[in-house]
């Protein structure tokens, strides 16, 4: 009976270990579709990021002075106080308006002046719509995450937007903290800024309306810059009602480097078609991503270098992590990864009845990684 039952056993590892690799060769077809297929119309070998950020970097300031002093004028005039474009713009989020900025080059730099001078009654959030990475979900966990403590999932971004309503609604830290609040604080004021509110990732109905739906909360004042969409291509007259839009001109003339360098892959594609994790590409990553998400691959990084492993248990990551106070729960944990396990960073493995995750990179690019992640801390 024993022999039998070894047997049967062992039959059921098999067919785990089949089933598994079935399942490999399934994302192996979806990944070999989707590779790069060089045509007689697409000859030309993409830039890698490193190449693409010298070429930018090597571009030259054309007049700068008069830039400077262009920026200067929206909030340094001859007029009245009450007529700099900063003061107009504040006085439109305080009456609830949104406001939309277009203009020529990026307005990044002039946006977080105008936030650290005059948005300083409540946290701000900028989000980097331009990053192919991200979602309206990354949006809505750090919103969360940074003001109320919390690493819960939810089923959908509406759903979650409801989540943050209600919250701002109630302006209880009781409920906040029955709910699984880590923080004794509700902001009266949050200010959003979205750099490319029709960047890649944001360019759907589901993302729209969810920022919609912000900008209807009364705490929460939108900022958002436009580049490429005409409004009347991206919402419906219902949808730009709700976002309650106000335009205004900041033209800069600045260069869109940080636009046009995030527009490479994530992963670096050969003639040949085949591909690799870059780890410039993963960097694009994390810097994408809150804080505690990057220092929970931090954890995740140095325990495989210093064990020389490349996998590692869900169960023992959620223990390094607990420990660490990075997180509270396993579902927190799977939310934190998430965005990883998206651009395949870091691949999930069922092994029998065990959850590994697995790194596919080098112990050398590892460290490579590891070491730029800790000089961006030190310089911070």
């Amino acid at each position: 009976m024993k022999r039998e039952e070894k047997k049967e056993i062992e039959k059921e590892k098999e067919e785990k270990e089949e089933s598994s690799n079935d399942e490999d060769e399934e994302d192996d077809y979806f990944t070999v579709s989707n590779k790069f297929n060089k045509t007689s119309k697409n000859i030309i070998k993409p830039l890698d990021p490193k190449t693409l950020h010298s070429v930018l970097s090597t571009l030259p300031d054309t007049h700068p002075e008069e830039k400077t002093k262009l920026i200067e004028s929206y909030y340094k005039t001859q007029d009245s106080i009450i007529n700099y474009p900063f003061n107009k713009m504040y006085n439109d989020l305080k009456l609830n308006y949104s406001l939309l900025i277009n203009g020529v080059g990026d307005k990044s730099k002039v946006l977080k002046k105008f936030v650290d001078n005059f948005c300083v009654d409540g946290p701000a959030i900028f989000f980097k719509g331009y990053l192919p990475t991200l979602s309206i979900r990354d949006l809505l966990f750090r919103i969360t995450f940074s003001i109320f403590g919390m690493d819960k999932g939810f089923g959908s971004p509406i759903t979650h937007c409801n989540f943050i309503k209600s919250i701002f609604e109630s302006n209880s830290i009781d409920k906040l903290k029955f709910l699984g609040g880590k923080y004794s604080y509700i902001p009266e004021n949050l200010y959003i800024v979205v750099l490319n509110i029709d960047g890649p990732s944001l360019r759907n109905t589901t993302s729209q309306t969810a920022l919609a739906l912000l900008s209807s909360i009364p705490q929460i004042h939108l900022i958002a810059t436009i580049e490429t969409y005409s409004p009347t291509l991206l919402w419906d007259s219902n949808l730009f009602e709700q976002f309650y839009w106000v335009k205004h001109t900041l033209t800069t003339y600045l260069p869109y480097k940080k636009e046009l360098t995030y527009q490479k892959s994530l992963i670096n594609q050969n003639q040949k078609g085949s591909s690799s994790l870059d780890p410039d590409g993963v960097l694009t990553v994390l810097q994408s991503l809150t804080p505690n998400t990057t220092n929970i691959f931090t954890e995740l990084l140095e325990h495989l270098i210093k064990k020389k492993i490349k996998k590692i248990e869900f169960k023992e990551l959620f223990e390094i992590c607990k420990e660490g106070f990075l997180v509270s729960s396993e579902l927190g944990l799977k939310n934190q990864l998430r965005e990883f396990l998206d651009h395949k960073i870091i691949v999930k493995k069922i092994i029998g009845d065990t959850e590994y995750l697995l790194v596919p990179l080098e112990f050398s690019t590892m460290q490579i990684i590891l070491d730029k992640l800790v000089s961006f801390e030190e310089k911070e």
